[in-house]
C-alpha cells in the first residue's frame, strides 16, 4: 500500500517548486514537443505495468511499482529484496519491455524538450541580436549607395568640364594651327 504522508510530502515539494518560479519554466518544457502527453501516457503504462506485475509476481503494489520504475530507468529488470529476478512469464516478458521501451523513450523526449526549450530561448535573444545587426548593415548599405550616388554626380560633373577643356583646347589649337596656315600662305 501506497504511504499518504510520502504524496503529503510531495505536493508540498510541488508547492515549494511553484513558489520558487520554477513552474512556469517547467510548464514551457512540459508544452514542449508534447511531452506532458508522452509523461501522462508513461505515468499510465508504469501503473499499469506495476499492476501487472504485482498480479502476476504475487508481491505488493508499492513494491510492483517501486520495480516498474527502477525498470524503466534502468533499461532493465532491477533486483526486489535483493536479487534480481529476470522475466519469466510473458505478461511480465512483455512488462518489462514495454517499461524498458518507455524509459529509453522519456529520457529521449525530456532531453529533446529541455533542449528546444532552451535552444527556442537562445535563438530569441539571437533573433534580436540578428535584426539589430540587419538593420545596422541595412544603414550603413543605404549610406553607401548614397556616397555612390554623389560620387557618380561628381563624376559625371567633372567628366563635362574634361569635355568642355577639351573643346575649347581644340577650338584653340585648331585657331593656332588656322593662323600658321594663313601666315604660311601669306
Amino acid at each position: 500500500m501506497f504511504n499518504l504522508s510520502g504524496l503529503v510530502s510531495d505536493l508540498r515539494l510541488l508547492r515549494l517548486i511553484r513558489l520558487a518560479g520554477l513552474m512556469g519554466k517547467l510548464r514551457n518544457i512540459f508544452h514542449t514537443n508534447g511531452l506532458l502527453y508522452v509523461i501522462f501516457f508513461t505515468i499510465t503504462f508504469l501503473l499499469v505495468g506495476a499492476e501487472a506485475f504485482a498480479i502476476t509476481e504475487h508481491v505488493t503494489l508499492d513494491t510492483a511499482f517501486w520495480w516498474v520504475i527502477s525498470t524503466a530507468s534502468t533499461v532493465g529488470y532491477d533486483a526486489i529484496f535483493g536479487k534480481t529476478i529476470p522475466p519469466h512469464s510473458i505478461v511480465r516478458k512483455f512488462v518489462t519491455l514495454v517499461m524498458m521501451l518507455l524509459g529509453i523513450g522519456i529520457v529521449g523526449m525530456l532531453t529533446s524538450s529541455i533542449t528546444s526549450y532552451l535552444m527556442r530561448r537562445t535563438n530569441g535573444a539571437n533573433t534580436l541580436k540578428t535584426h539589430d545587426n540587419i538593420q545596422l548593415i541595412l544603414k550603413k548599405l543605404d549610406n553607401l549607395e548614397k556616397q555612390n550616388k554623389d560620387l557618380a554626380d561628381q563624376n559625371k560633373k567633372m567628366q563635362a568640364q574634361i569635355n568642355e577643356l577639351k573643346d575649347v583646347q581644340n577650338t584653340t589649337e585648331l585657331h593656332k594651327i588656322k593662323e600658321w596656315f594663313e601666315k604660311k600662305k601669306g
